[in-house]
């Protein structure tokens, strides 16, 4: 057996006699008691199936109910634009004007060949009547009249719509083309709100997303130039086909008549829509349980047998409140540490709180 001496003179330090205690237990054989760890208070929740209602988020564009984009029939130069983009316009007011010259010159050059053909028509009609014609030939002369009636009918159309004019009272979103510029046939110039059909928010879905969706959903939107307030919605189109651009298929959301706001074209906005399908069954656990979140990958503590904590890897689907929902890694009736997770080690006891 191993014994520590010390001198009288020299005063004794605490870790000198804990040093010779260890040193006398393990040199007569004795083991050394572990002490045993205190149990770790906490709160447990057991894990069930929660109905979650569907949930997806999106950004989109603000933009009016109804929008017309206005171009020219006919193609030519640019004689006058009269408004600019802002500005209210009333139903049926001049916006923007061709240059008529050419088109002037058809009507001219058409209603002439339709006088010549009359002329023509009453000569072979006369000479007919004389035998001196055949029916046919006075005939033809008759169909050439139609003819050049239907031209002109047509170049007086198009001599009409050299001017735009507003369809309905409302506010030009978009001037795209200056005077003095030549536009294309039915190349837009202009866009133009309706004023009393209120305004949008235009969301893009993937698809899986826009098959949940219903008319009439409901929808909470941000718009970033009101950051502070939260808007009620409602789904109100759905669109039939997708943007080939982005692959997305786009979804009409209503924006309320609220007091104080002002709606402008091009602003952003994000909405969280809800389905209104039946809600699903999940596995759902308190969003203060789930530890180390990385994407869909995140970890909890679970309770085992022997009233150990464990810790346990989880992916995880969509939040919503204060739940998030738990896609695999937990089973039904699992005890699941809520309250105290992130005091806790692998394996530690723990004590359950009521």
């Amino acid at each position: 057996m191993l014994f520590v001496t010390t001198h009288r003179s020299r005063p004794q330090q605490p870790h000198y006699f804990a040093l010779a205690a260890l040193l006398a237990l393990s040199g007569c054989g004795q083991d050394v008691v572990p002490v045993k760890a205190e149990a770790q208070p906490v709160r447990v929740i057991v894990v069930g199936n929660d109905s979650i209602a569907s949930s997806d988020a999106a950004t989109g564009l603000v933009g009016s109910q109804e929008e017309f984009r206005l171009g020219f029939k006919t193609g030519g130069l640019i004689s006058r634009m009269l408004v600019e983009a802002g500005d209210s316009v009333r139903a049926g007011q001049t916006l923007a004007t061709l240059d008529t010259t050419e088109t002037d010159a058809q009507v001219r050059q058409v209603s002439e060949s339709l006088n010549k053909a009359k002329r023509d028509a009453e000569r072979a009609d006369k000479l007919f009547k004389q035998g001196v014609l055949a029916e046919q030939v006075a005939q033809d002369a008759r169909t050439q009249v139609a003819m050049m009636e239907s031209n002109l009918s047509a170049a007086r159309f198009n001599r009409q719509q050299a001017v735009i004019v507003a369809p309905a009272n409302g506010v030009v979103l978009q001037r795209l083309a200056e005077a003095r510029e030549v536009t294309a046939p039915g190349a837009p110039v202009l866009v133009v709100s309706r004023a009393d059909q209120g305004w949008v928010l235009r969301v893009g879905l993937n698809d899986q997303a826009a098959t949940r969706v219903k008319v009439g959903d409901a929808a909470r939107i941000r718009l970033n130039a009101y950051p502070g307030q939260s808007l009620n919605s409602r789904v109100k189109e759905i669109g039939a086909a997708s943007d080939p651009r982005t692959g997305t298929i786009t979804v009409t959301l209503t924006l309320p008549n609220n007091a104080g706001l002002k709606y402008i074209a091009g602003q952003v906005g994000e909405a969280q829509l809800q389905s209104s399908s039946a809600d699903t069954q999940r596995l759902t656990v308190p969003l203060s349980a789930v530890l180390e979140g990385n994407g869909h990958h995140a970890k909890v503590y679970v309770i085992d047998g022997q009233s150990k904590a464990q810790l346990k890897a989880i992916e995880t689907g969509a939040i919503q409140e204060n739940r998030v929902v738990v896609m695999a890694g937990l089973q039904n009736g699992e005890r699941v540490v809520s309250e105290g997770a992130a005091w806790l080690n692998p394996s530690m006891p723990v004590r359950i709180l009521r």
